[in-house]
């Protein structure tokens, strides 16, 4: 049903009021921003009550009180983990370190999502009840789980370091690791002379694991997008829009009628794991054996009975942080950035009160955000790019040099400090008229370039651009001007980029060989149209050669890249970032596997020239009342490939319990187009995975179908839109 009246309605003078549209995305009003906070907790309950429960128990290191030990003991592991990280103790600290703002808005989220629970707590599944009531230190505890100890340990590849170095015997050195594990995303920013329409246009696309999937575990990155208005509905202080991770009291990308922002996963490596030489109960440093700082803290395991075995976890930490490891007179310990920021909530809030470039670096300079770049356009016409996050002032070295594990036992291998804002690379309206980043180094963020590395310290980050971000800066460059539509199709491109650096060796190769099976594969590469799309034939193939040439440990594999590329004939050159590499150093070596792709996917699927969409399928799913058990309500053609293949539109997929068939689990979770006009913002935007995941909601698979046709669905922010599109009003 339409809501009834334009009018600020006379429940709302006082209350909050929250209009519903028909893809279960709230539009929050009150008349300051607290009210709407508030509005906000409870609307994120409404979406997501099960999920925000799930991973607060994660955060509070309190899962397997709450749901038993979980498979393979994954719950006991979670808290143990937890508990070494300190996450509990350290949200408590940063709550009593909020400022006043902060804990105000703080105090608003909750008093809104524990509203929500005590009305309609019966909705909920028993096992959450537990969890409740939601504290105000829940919002920091999820925040630091979430981004120090989930987004930052994974990039600096701290479970594969920690796994292969306590899998070395005692005396050996682990093998050093330069797996590329960044997450991916997207984001550009096109200046108005960029523009067809003479306006600013900004495109956030983070891609990260999907939520609303069979696959269990991704829920922290689960987004939830919202429309918080502020003051008079018709003349708003403030008309906010964008996404948050749920359980976020802020919206993470975003937009307002003057800005906006959206952010990738950058190149920084802040979290470090230093290797200790253990010495009468303590370890060495600096020539000394200091003595490790001890706690001991308990778990409590919830049994199947009902009942509760309790687990002693001793935590030791040394002058660089927790140990998580040890093996026999050795142990490593982990050193995080950013635990000394404990502002996020309001320097992000600040980010969206902004009305101009000034007032977004006041606030955004606080750095409270341990990670990600920023890129952000404003109705001024100004973009900018800024390698964000806390980046450690090392002492020397290059990017390369602090990847592995480090030596402990000295202070000289030991950051103390991170750098400043105006140290970290930028650039501001750049001559080009765009900016860009797909999880690059900043120096490539512009072209014409204009951050030179020269300028920074040599370990901030490497000297590459790989495929994704070729494609990227290469359609920025494709056109003098772009509309918001050519913006929206350039984003949404499967062209797997590597295709069309080394298919032609390959190719020539086959032809040249005398293996039927190689000349028949290689037939096939030469119709196939380079793109992932559903339809697309030849994309399977050339994925299941790449794969097999990979994994012999015999094929030439790239020398500057690493073992996720095969060698190539012309290497990768910072002189020509956005046309190296190119072709293959030994074609004829890769003609094998070429040819064992051909025979196994005639075995498994009768031909050769597969569509992509017939293997790659998008499975969404609902859950049981209990929450644990999927509940699979799509199938259909997936579009997109992973890395390293160079598709704008990455998608990661995982086996099906079924023969052949994969399903997305990571990828693009959520697009944002913008255009910044002289009244105002408008914008289109997708959630692939729905706005929902409570048990039954008809907002898990009600924009999938934008994802399939690669389109983006319109953003309701005037009154006028939202009343036209309002399903249901509460106002409480």
């Amino acid at each position: 049903m339409s809501a009834d009246s334009a009018e600020p309605s006379e429940a709302m003078q006082d209350k909050v009021e929250i209009l519903w549209d028909e893809f279960g995305i709230p539009h929050i009003y009150g008349r300051d921003l607290p009210a709407v906070i508030r509005g906000y907790g409870y609307a994120q309950m409404e979406n997501h009550a099960e999920l925000i429960l799930q991973n607060i128990a994660l955060a509070r290191g309190r899962a397997a009180e709450y749901f038993g030990p979980g498979p393979n003991n994954q719950n006991v592991t979670n808290d143990e983990q937890v508990l070494t990280y300190g996450i509990p103790q350290r949200s408590e600290d940063w709550l009593g370190q909020s400022d006043q703002f902060q804990r105000k808005l703080i105090d608003s989220f909750v008093a809104g999502a524990n509203e929500y629970a005590g009305r309609y707590r019966s909705s909920v599944s028993p096992a959450f009840q537990q969890v409740l009531p939601i504290k105000a230190a829940d919002a920091l505890a999820l925040f630091q789980y979430t981004i120090h100890f989930n987004f930052m340990t994974y990039q600096s590849n701290v479970a594969k370091l920690i796994s292969d170095w306590s899998a070395a015997k005692p005396g050996e050195q682990a093998e050093e690791v330069h797996e590329k594990v960044r997450k991916a995303s997207n984001g550009w920013a096109l200046a108005p002379a960029k523009c067809v329409d003479g306006n600013a246009i900004l495109m956030g696309n983070p891609q990260l694991g999907w939520g609303n999937t069979p696959l269990p575990g991704l829920g922290i990155y689960q987004w939830m997008e919202a429309n918080l208005v502020v003051g008079d509905p018709l003349n708003p202080e403030v008309n906010a829009a964008g996404v948050s991770f749920v359980g976020s009291p802020f919206i993470g990308v975003g937009f307002n009628d003057y800005l906006g922002w959206t952010h990738t996963n950058s190149f920084i490596k802040n979290a470090d794991l230093y290797e200790l030489k253990l010495v009468d109960g303590g370890y060495e440093f600096d020539g000394r054996v200091n003595s490790f700082d001890l706690r001991e803290f308990e778990i409590k395991i919830r049994q199947g009975d009902g009942s509760y075995l309790t687990q002693t976890v001793t935590v030791r930490a040394s002058v660089h942080g927790p140990v998580v490891a040890k093996r026999t007179d050795r142990a490593l310990a982990l050193r995080v950035a950013g635990l000394n920021a404990p502002n996020v909530v309001s320097q992000y809030w600040e980010m969206m009160l902004a009305k101009n470039l000034a007032e977004f670096i006041h606030a955004n300079s606080r750095l409270q955000m341990p990670f990600f770049n920023v890129i952000y356009a404003d109705r001024d016409g100004q973009i900018m790019y800024l390698f964000g996050g806390r980046q450690p002032r090392r002492s020397g070295g290059t990017f390369a040099t602090w990847t592995g594990i480090i030596p402990g036992a000295t202070s000289a291998t030991l950051w103390t400090d991170t750098l400043n804002w105006e140290e970290l690379p930028r650039t501001i309206s750049p001559p080009g008229g765009f900016v860009q980043n797909s999880n690059d180094p900043p120096w490539y963020s512009s072209f014409p370039k204009t951050i030179e590395q020269s300028h920074y310290p040599s370990y901030i980050a490497a000297d590459e651009m790989e495929f994704r971000p070729q494609h990227s800066a290469n359609f920025l460059l494709s056109k003098e001007k772009f509309s918001v539509e050519e913006v929206t199709n350039g984003k949404m491109s499967t062209r797997m980029i590597m295709a069309d650096r080394i298919l032609p060796d390959l190719i020539t190769a086959a032809r040249a060989s005398a293996d039927p099976d190689a000349a028949g594969a290689a037939a096939v590469l030469e119709k196939w149209d380079r793109e992932s799309d559903a339809a697309s034939q030849g994309a399977v193939l050339f994925e299941r050669w790449y794969k097999l040439y990979l994994a012999d440990a015999t094929s030439p594999k790239d020398e500057r890249w690493g073992a996720t590329y095969p060698a190539f004939r012309v290497e990768f050159s910072p002189a020509s970032p956005l046309k190296t590499p190119v072709g293959l150093k030994n074609p004829a070596a890769a003609v094998p596997f070429l040819a064992q792709a051909a025979k196994e996917l005639q075995k498994e699927f009768g031909r050769l020239d597969i569509p992509w969409g017939d293997v790659y399928r998008v499975v969404l799913a609902d859950h049981d009342t209990s929450f644990e058990k999927p509940i699979p309500l799509t199938n259909l053609p997936g579009a997109g490939s992973p890395e390293p293949f160079g598709a704008m539109r990455k998608a990661i997929y995982y086996p099906s319990p079924e023969p052949n068939p994969m399903f997305t689990y990571d990828g693009d979770t959520y697009v944002q187009v913008v255009e910044f006009a002289p009244k105002g913002a408008r914008a289109k935007a997708l959630i692939s995975y729905g706005n929902a995941s409570r048990p039954g909601s008809p907002h898990i698979t009600d924009q999938v179908s934008y994802y399939e046709q690669k389109q983006l669905r319109a953003v309701y922010r005037t009154r006028s839109e939202v009343e036209t599109h309002a399903v249901r009003r509460e106002c409480f």
